[in-house]
């Protein structure tokens, strides 16, 4: 009997590796020489043979994180919103880039019925049918908003931080405090000052994707254990500010004209180191790119509202990381494009200020600006830090692979010893009749220098810690 032929076998087809949504609120990395692929940027790095990237390290200095696609790691690269990553049957990575969602939304408007009709929709939906529902409250919008939307209030375990140095007293708490009056809420205040100690579990977590900001959120999120079951969902309002109304930051600048501009207007506050001590030359190509692949937010408001969140969600996807590895079942529904795109084509009269939001608030008795709360609106959280578990200096022997010496010695001088004196500068401009002689004197360019350098320190470590592991794993090659 004669055997059949055997059947040729088929062209093998691509494998999807990942799809990213339409804000990549996922970080997702991928080396483009190994092949690794990963939501851990520790899983794709190649510590034998690692190399710096210069255009995405010195982003990373200037950003505090991870930008425009690239990471500080030579190689390693983080995929794009509203993009596929293939594995081709060779074994390389491709990208695909889809068309934007986000576009065709700005051509209507919403009203506000529908938005909050969605908004109730989103969250309640987030909520899930049973058990407790941790809401991280701060008195802000997005909390409020959530928190006032929620059918069955006696599910919710309110939660609040003070950022002050008496937290009870903090603008966060106050505000916190009021609104479970209103509403009938189960709330707690979390006393922080001990964050500093997570600092190896954040780099395990994140590595050099993006500084070590967040260490106070798992302090947070480890006490809040005390009270809630692991397997709650948590209902985080990341992101909701940028969709809810007019955000001056974006309009800084009303013209983009080069990368300096895409850079004051997407940078994110202080924390963050300063690229002209890196060792690396680089042009700001990145910056470049963004203005010729998105033309329009060179002058249109909307789409830099969008493009600032998917920017910096590379350091903000913690607010949903964090809860998640501490067992928390985090939803974030501000981030549905459905709800951030109707919130963000209301009308621009009702977005100004947010003023369909605050009249919402006033209509359902939480109006909380309207009343007159004693309140400290001053933010000591990282002094706290810095006082309660003192930051070790970082090494300039091991960083001068990549920064200027003096740089790292200057950084640990203002984070250390000499940062005392400006923090107690800082703390007079804020102290009745001194405040006067502050301002002179901030005039004459004497100003806080504290809390930049501890920007810098908290951007360089994660450097730092990804050369110590190289190092490790050489000479335990050299020793085996």
């Amino acid at each position: 009997m004669t055997e059949p032929a055997p059947v040729a076998a088929g062209p093998v087809a691509p494998v999807l590796v990942h799809e990213s949504d339409w804000l990549a609120s996922r970080p997702f990395f991928y080396n483009l020489r190994t092949g690794a692929a990963s939501h851990d940027i520790n899983d794709v790095i190649d510590l034998d043979a690692l190399e710096f990237d210069p255009e995405g390290f010195n982003d990373y200095l200037d950003f505090g994180f991870s930008v425009f696609e690239r990471t500080p790691v030579r190689d390693v690269r983080l995929l794009r919103h509203s993009s596929r990553l293939w594995r081709d049957p060779d074994g390389s990575l491709r990208v695909e880039y889809l068309d934007d969602p986000a576009y065709p939304w700005l051509e209507r408007r919403s009203t506000v019925s529908e938005v909050l009709e969605l908004a109730g929709a989103r969250i309640n939906e987030a909520a899930g049918e049973a058990g407790d529902i941790v809401v991280p409250t701060s008195g802000g919008c997005d909390s409020r908003l959530i928190n006032l939307l929620l059918r069955d209030r006696s599910r919710i375990r309110a939660f609040t931080y003070g950022v002050s140095d008496d937290p009870r007293r903090s603008a966060e708490a106050v505000k916190a405090r009021e609104l479970a009056h209103r509403l009938g809420l189960q709330w707690r205040l979390v006393p922080l000052g001990d964050f500093h100690e997570f600092l190896d579990d954040w780099d395990a977590l994140f590595g050099v994707s993006t500084h070590a900001h967040g260490m106070y959120h798992m302090e947070f999120y480890r006490r809040i254990l005390q009270w809630v079951p692991v397997g709650s969902a948590l209902l985080s309002g990341a992101c909701g500010e940028w969709f809810e109304g007019d955000d001056p930051e974006v309009r800084v600048i009303p013209t983009l004209r080069d990368p300096d501009d895409v850079y004051t207007v997407f940078r994110y506050g202080r924390l963050n180191a300063d690229s002209t001590y890196s060792r690396f030359r680089s042009e700001r190509l990145g910056a470049q790119r963004l203005l010729e692949t998105e033309p329009r937010i060179r002058d249109e408001m909307l789409p830099r509202v969008f493009t600032v969140v998917r920017i910096r969600l590379t350091l903000l996807s913690y607010l949903l990381s964090v809860p998640a590895a501490f067992g928390l079942e985090p939803r974030a529904p501000f981030l549905d494009i459905d709800l951030a795109m109707r919130m963000l084509t209301l009308p621009d009269e009702l977005r100004e200020e947010r003023r369909w939001l605050y009249r919402y608030f006033a209509e359902s008795g939480v109006d909380l600006e309207g009343t007159a709360l004693p309140v400290d609106n001053r933010n000591t959280l990282n002094y706290r830090g810095m006082r309660r578990r003192p930051l070790r200096p970082l090494d300039p022997g091991i960083l001068r692979e990549v920064v200027r010496p003096d740089y790292v010695r200057r950084v640990n001088l203002e984070v250390g010893t000499l940062g005392l004196t400006w923090e107690a500068l800082w703390r007079l401009g804020w102290t009745p009749g001194f405040r006067r002689a502050v301002n002179v004197a901030r005039r004459w360019g004497l100003t806080e220098r504290r809390l930049d350098a501890y920007g810098a320190y908290l951007t360089l470590l994660p450097i730092e810690k990804l050369l110590r592991r190289r190092d490790d794993v050489a000479r335990g090659r050299c020793g085996s």
